[in-house]
């Protein structure tokens, strides 16, 4: 095999493992940046774009898997990119159901979006419930807002419901009135972050979060979406800080972990990257299976092919069924026979 023919193959690889099923082109630019999107061929040229996120408001940052389906054109599976945002196109007109399910942690979330007319395009963004944890949930922020009076607390509350049924805009009217109601309540700053984040408003919210982090400096609430908010913009290096900072408010943090290791990588630090994947995983179990994914591409550009083969079946094994499950199959046959070649 020559030189320039080994390098393409490489890079193939390379590709395969980020991408899920492709149709690269304006469906990118609608997704502010993404250019992964799944092509529903029902019939249409409309779009459904958006971001998963955790409990906390931050981005989920493996691939997870969504089901869109519809009464007339049945159902099609796809996942997120690892920053949590997803595209659905050629939609037709009609009305679509949209679900994670499936999930470990989470509890099963679903709503509708209606696609209006020709070349509509939805933005829907999906707040997931830790499964079996609400009364754990409930006690932690009780404890935080011993001191915070009740019709503030009232209209956290709401804002959290608004949230949870997809309506950011009218999260933000609530957590606005709650923080009017009192100033000082961190956690409304920190959710009021997380809700501009989902509107893709890095700004504001990161105005959000210097004033939660100016009242509580050590709360890992707001350290850790800032980390990730600052990664998201390419401010790398005050990404990684605040990753440093979130640590040590908790230091079993798989997502702080795992967003060292999507620095260093970003940054060609690959023996330090590894090492935090390899915390991400320690710490955060078969949730941060992405990390795999990730050591996988890392291992492809060092042609580590041995490394790199098992980390890719360590991920196929914890996520049999990714809608791209064929393709990395395929990948892992072709990581096979570079190893015996070796």
């Amino acid at each position: 095999m020559g030189k320039a023919s080994r390098h393409f193959d490489l890079r193939l690889l390379q590709i395969l493992l980020f991408v899920t099923a492709l149709s690269v082109g304006a469906s990118g630019q609608i997704a502010g940046g993404l250019t992964e999107t799944t092509r529903t061929d029902f019939g249409g040229n409309g779009y459904i774009t958006g971001t998963v996120y955790y409990p906390s408001g931050t981005p989920v940052n493996y691939r997870m898997r969504l089901l869109l389906s519809s009464l007339t054109g049945g159902e099609v599976i796809a996942t997120t990119d690892d920053s949590g945002k997803f595209v659905f196109s050629k939609l037709a007109i009609g009305t679509y159901t949209l679900a994670v399910e499936g999930e470990k942690d989470f509890e099963a979330v679903s709503q509708q979006v209606e696609i209006m007319r020709r070349g509509d395009v939805q933005n829907v963004n999906i707040r997931l419930t830790d499964r079996g944890r609400k009364a754990d949930k409930a006690k932690a922020v009780n404890v935080e807002n011993v001191k915070v009076p009740q019709n503030a607390l009232d209209s956290y509350e709401a804002a959290v419901a608004l949230s949870a049924k997809g309506d950011p805009k009218g999260a933000i009217v609530k957590l606005n009135l709650a923080i009017e109601q009192f100033p000082e309540f961190m956690l409304a700053h920190t959710e009021l972050a997380a809700q501009y984040l989902r509107l893709n408003e890095f700004s504001k919210a990161d105005e959000s979060l210097k004033v939660a982090l100016k009242l509580r400096p050590d709360a890992y609430e707001p350290l850790i979406t800032r980390a990730t908010l600052l990664f998201r913009t390419n401010r790398l290096d005050e990404s990684e800080q605040y990753c440093r900072q979130a640590l040590k408010a908790r230091e079993n943090s798989a997502v702080a972990y795992f967003y060292l290791g999507r620095i260093f990588q970003s940054t060609n630090r690959f023996e330090a990257a590894e090492t935090q994947f390899r915390n991400a995983i320690k710490y955060g179990g078969p949730q941060m299976r992405e990390a795999h994914r990730m050591l996988a591409n890392m291992y492809i550009r060092l042609e580590d092919f041995k490394k790199a083969l098992v980390e890719l079946e360590a991920y196929l094994k914890l996520y049999p069924d990714a809608p791209d499950a064929e393709q990395l199959n395929g990948v892992a046959r072709e990581l096979r026979r570079l190893t015996a070649q070796k």
